[in-house]
């Protein structure tokens, strides 16, 4: 999913882009459920932790991308990642574009801060 590094969110936020859409993709509804949930709380704590927002502000905007992340196909993720594999760049797809239009629209009108790299 390296076409997300070119765009808006990977300056301050890619460290929060849930990549784990795969495993939702063989899933039974329960256990999407539950994959999604942990991908969101993933999402928040690593916001949280690295200063990108606060708790609430990061549930907002990690339950959206991990939305938008997860209605990608199969065929769609094959696409992007066998364009990024072969030095082609996944973001001229028309799915991308559209996903990523949708991943900005996550962020409106939310306080992100840069991240913050934790103190050891």
């Amino acid at each position: 999913m390296n076409f997300i590094s070119k765009s808006f969110l990977s300056n301050k936020l890619l460290p929060l882009v849930a990549l784990g859409t795969s495993a939702v993709m063989f899933a039974t509804p329960a256990q999407a459920l539950d994959i999604k949930q942990e991908q969101v709380n993933n999402c928040v704590a690593t916001a949280v932790k690295l200063k990108v927002a606060d708790n609430a502000t990061a549930k907002k905007f990690c339950g959206c991308t991990v939305d938008v992340r997860s209605k990608m196909t199969l065929g769609q993720m094959w696409e992007i990642e066998s364009y990024a594999q072969s030095g082609k760049d996944p973001s001229t797809l028309p799915y991308a574009k559209t996903m990523q239009k949708q991943l900005q629209q996550c962020g409106k009108g939310l306080k992100l801060n840069p991240p913050q790299k934790p103190k050891a």
